[in-house]
């Protein structure tokens, strides 16, 4: 058997399988591309991730909530994707968020990293679902601890608003 590996056969065999594997590793990673580049997870990430995990759990709802790190803004942002038509009531919904980011994390934060988080850092945008057919639209957003609705939408509307985005 030991005569095997000195054969000319076996030495151009483990240099064809020598050359495939560095073939192939090169080929997986030009793959990715753009994909496939480093990304630096920052601390606002984390809490991002979590606090969408927490508000899934505490809010009992489904995948129709999206929180990410605003890099550019550095705030938190998380959109949440509902029926309510009108302000006060995508206010009343955005209340509800806003007590469990309060209560749940907030302290994850200061655990975790030690920051002190405050409601400046938390954006809360609620989107209209847009009903059977229409499209979501922006009703109102807390930014820097206050309600704002969004442009073409009255502060005070207690009944039913159409979508803003349309034209009839």
């Amino acid at each position: 058997m030991r005569h095997l590996f000195r054969t000319p056969e076996f030495r151009v065999l483990a240099v064809v399988l020598g050359l495939v594997t560095l073939y192939a590793t090169y080929a997986c990673s030009k793959g990715g591309g753009r994909l496939a580049q480093s990304y630096p997870y920052v601390v606002g990430d984390d809490i991002a991730t979590r606090m969408s995990g927490i508000i899934r759990v505490v809010a009992g709802l489904e995948a129709n909530t999206m929180v990410y790190y605003d890099r550019k803004d550095h705030r938190i942002v998380a959109t949440v994707v509902g029926s309510a038509s009108d302000v006060p009531g995508a206010e009343r919904e955005l209340d509800s968020f806003l007590q469990a980011v309060r209560q749940f994390v907030f302290p994850y934060a200061k655990r975790e990293h030690g920051l002190d988080l405050a409601d400046s850092d938390v954006t809360l945008v609620y989107y209209n679902d847009g009903g059977e057919a229409g499209a979501p639209y922006e009703v109102v957003r807390r930014e820097n601890g206050a309600y704002k609705p969004a442009p073409g939408v009255a502060a005070d509307s207690s009944s039913d608003i159409t979508n803003p985005g349309t034209s009839d």
